[in-house]
């Protein structure tokens, strides 16, 4: 692409498909607005003068840029600034921005070869790319405890879990220690850090839990299972409870 025949090629592709874009959006444009008079005089597509008319002019001047541009020149680029790319609403006949003192608008010179200027190439590479987010990182992390898991309270516990994330310390993970057995490694969990890139370490610490008897989970396979012992369990103590002591 970057030889003067493939370059070539691409212009010409692009300059069919641009004259398709400027015969859609001219489509509703007055014939005043694509083609100057005699003297030049073009009429702007979408401002209007005090009294109504739409305004028109054989000089036109960019809010963006700054930059001068005949009426046969904003014209042929479709109300849009040929310096800078502005768009028609920043295109005004008369430079009513400018203060005492500041830089006059700068004529514009139509480039000479080709009716057009130095090609602008910019190389746009769309391969998807990994970001490796704290909260990427962490989302798989997670996913890995949960594989790590073998019942419903080592589930419990790696959903509980504090993990943190940095680029040069790697990961960090903290179990709860009523649900997460202090001997277990989290094998998965460490296996996805080392394919990641990134080290890994954990600790334990003793914390509320969010349900009374928590070693109820470690005996149930689901999480069904684990939430019909418990409430069993809250429902035999409320009911001894009510009775009286012996």
């Amino acid at each position: 692409m970057n030889s003067a025949a493939g370059m070539s090629e691409a212009f010409a592709i692009a300059e069919v498909e641009a004259k398709k874009v400027q015969a859609r959006i001219s489509s509703d444009w007055s014939r005043r607005s694509t083609k100057p008079n005699a003297r030049g005089v073009v009429r702007h597509p979408l401002f209007n003068e005090m009294d109504g008319r739409r305004t028109e002019s054989d000089t036109w001047y960019c809010l963006h840029c700054n930059s001068k541009v005949s009426g046969h020149e904003i014209a042929k680029n479709l109300w849009h600034c040929p310096s800078c790319g502005a768009s028609p609403l920043d295109i005004f006949s008369v430079p009513f921005w400018l203060e005492e003192g500041d830089d006059q608008p700068t004529p514009y010179r139509s480039p000479k070869k080709g009716g057009r200027g130095e090609p602008v190439i910019e190389v746009v590479d769309n391969r998807l790319r990994l970001e490796l987010s704290e909260d990427n990182v962490t989302l798989l992390i997670r996913s890995a405890l949960l594989d790590d898991a073998a019942n419903a309270g080592e589930r419990l516990g790696a959903l509980l879990a504090e993990i943190s994330f940095d680029e040069e310390l790697g990961v960090w993970v903290t179990f709860e220690t009523d649900y997460w057995p202090e001997e277990k490694e989290a094998i998965q969990a460490r296996a996805v850090a080392k394919a990641l890139g990134v080290s890994f370490d954990q600790d334990i610490v003793l914390c509320e839990p969010p349900f009374a008897w928590p070693g109820i989970a470690e005996f149930s396979s689901n999480t069904l299972e684990y939430t019909q012992t418990m409430l069993r369990a809250y429902a035999e103590q409320s009911t001894g409870q009510g009775k009286p002591n012996e």
